[in-house]
């Protein structure tokens, strides 16, 4: 089954940190630095959003604010997989509005949605069954109200590594500056990953290891 995922009423803001936090982060005084900060903060927080796989809708960028969001599933014509769950492509806190199995409306004591992982399982006679429609509208709120504070530490480390590497080369495996008579500087590079992350992504490994409830593992 295929989905398309259309984002109905974005989230106004997509920070993870407020401006104070990120002054704390990086131990920033006053407001000189602030548009800087914002700037790092926002690559931060898509970075995460990449990192743990939030599904990209229609309208406006993946995120983990809550956003109402509109998920139209379809059987693959000539085939039908008749699927036990429908997978929502973003979940938290799920409540969902209103579904529609092709043109019917599916009042709620027909369906039941986990919040957390928002699966939706199809019910008749209050007992679980597969799901037969050939189109499924799922019309639905997704996402954090509050940025949990799990979600804020890794951003808050992700961004304190960013802010006290930022004039560092992470990929400069040595230096060695002569200084007698003429001064001469040596450098060696590591080739590939840099030793301490297991992947090519932005996202450090001391970060993303703080990612895994966030992550979307299913997808759409």
């Amino acid at each position: 089954m295929k989905s398309l995922l259309t984002i109905t009423t974005p989230a106004t803001d997509l920070t993870l940190l407020t401006l104070d936090e990120m002054r704390a982060a990086t131990n920033v005084t006053g407001n000189g630095q602030d548009a800087t900060l914002r700037s790092m903060e926002r690559r931060v927080a898509a970075a995460i959003m990449s990192e743990c796989g939030i599904a990209i809708g229609a309208g406006s960028p993946p995120t983990l604010h809550r956003e109402t969001v509109t998920q139209t599933f379809r059987q693959d014509f000539g085939f039908y997989d008749f699927p036990d769950a429908l997978i929502l492509a973003r979940r938290h806190d799920v409540e969902i509005a209103s579904l529609v199995e092709d043109t019917e409306t599916v009042v709620d004591t027909d369906y039941l949605v986990d919040p957390e992982s928002g699966l939706v399982s199809r019910l008749r006679i209050d007992q679980p069954t597969v799901w037969i429609a050939r189109k499924i509208v799922v019309t639905y709120a997704a996402g954090f109200a509050t940025i949990p504070e799990d979600l804020k530490q890794a951003a808050t480390d992700f961004m304190r590594l960013l802010w006290f590497e930022r004039k560092r080369d992470p990929s400069l495996k040595s230096e060695v500056v002569l200084i007698p008579d003429v001064r001469r500087v040596e450098q060696t590079y590591w080739v590939g990953s840099v030793p301490g992350q297991s992947t090519e992504g932005p996202v450090p490994d001391v970060v993303a290891g703080q990612l895994t409830r966030f992550r979307n593992t299913m997808g759409a």
